[in-house]
């Protein structure tokens, strides 16, 4: 079956533009998933107790602030569990948006191949509800194996090494290599594993299929037309990259400079600190926003991909510009 990956690209961009409420569960697709911003600076120097960065009275201010975190919390210890409450209920949120946020995706670019003028928040969103069950079914389906495996390798190495008389030096080594080693391994069969996991999500959107109807018919269509998987997937990681770098130049731009001038030892308050964090909270929006859009823009195109290559040529509409 003849692929035009120009068209589908090139379609998802109009999709995107003109249904600016798939924005919305662009946003919150996109909460489940890695922004690709954070960065740690690697550039530290050793510093030893008696040689802190900080100036000594903001030393005083940090012992004094914790200490009374301290005492606060011994005399609270309520706190911790409403905090382990609140992350939990944090992850639990996080997921149902996601995957609302996807299944309303992928039903508006349906709807929007069907001609469909006006897509409603309303009506995508309880579309959304719909597919949620099926598509975390699936999710874990695919995903809790290869999780399990990664911790049973782990321990399979960790138990026996931990049973000998190795060092601590020697076994953080080991770790490490055993990390670097699985991770080697892991990554090529982790990109496959994500492709697949993408066709079986639009089987279940696209096609209204169940959960195990939908792992056999994600994995026939994967199967069929993995090159052309592995190109879009390409194109798509290439530009969410450049996107995410672009998004994480600001923060960067704050970070860097404040952690040289930590290290140098030319801050002697907490404001520097605190207008940074002011400038991330002002800025965590609009970055949400723009990669929102470009969430909205790829699940289009994942969504269209899955069209174009199980529908016959016939099938596929012929769409013509209103203002042609």
């Amino acid at each position: 079956m003849k692929f035009d990956m120009f068209e589908v690209f090139t379609r998802a961009a109009k999709i995107t533009w003109k249904y600016k409420v798939l924005w919305i569960f662009g946003m919150l697709a996109s909460c489940g998933r890695s922004g690709g911003s954070n960065s740690n600076s690697s550039s530290r120097r050793s510093v030893s107790p008696g040689d802190s960065p900080l100036s000594p009275e903001m030393m005083r201010q940090m012992e004094a602030f914790f200490g009374r975190v301290e005492a606060w919390f011994q005399h609270n210890t309520w706190v911790l569990f409403a905090l382990f409450a609140f992350v939990f209920i944090a992850i639990v949120l996080q997921v149902f948006f996601s995957l609302v946020g996807t299944a309303g995706l992928a039903r508006g670019v349906v709807h929007a191949e069907n001609n469909v003028e006006i897509l409603r928040f309303g009506e995508l969103f309880g579309e959304g509800l719909d597919y949620f069950w099926q598509l975390l079914g699936a999710a874990l389906v695919i995903w809790i194996p290869y999780i399990a495996i990664f911790i049973l390798s782990m321990f399979a190495f960790l138990v026996p090494a931990m049973g000998g008389q190795a060092s601590e030096a020697a076994l953080g080594g080991g770790l490490v290599m055993f990390l670097l080693a699985f991770c080697c391994c892991a990554i090529p069969f982790s990109i496959a594993l994500t492709l697949y996991h993408f066709q079986v999500k639009r089987a279940i959107l696209v096609e209204g299929k169940g959960v195990f109807a939908a792992l056999a018919r994600g994995w026939q269509v994967f199967s069929q037309n993995i090159v052309a998987m592995l190109i879009v997937g390409i194109l798509l990681g290439i530009a969410g990259f450049i996107i995410g770098v672009l998004l994480a130049l600001p923060v960067l731009l704050i970070i860097f400079p404040l952690m040289q001038s930590l290290i140098q030892g030319n801050i002697t308050s907490w404001w520097p600190f605190t207008a940074a964090g002011i400038f991330i909270l002002c800025y965590t929006p609009a970055a949400w926003f723009v990669r929102g859009v470009l969430t909205t823009y790829t699940e289009s195109v994942w969504t269209l991909t899955y069209l174009r290559l199980t529908q016959p040529a016939q099938e596929i509409p012929v769409f013509v510009e209103a203002h042609a």
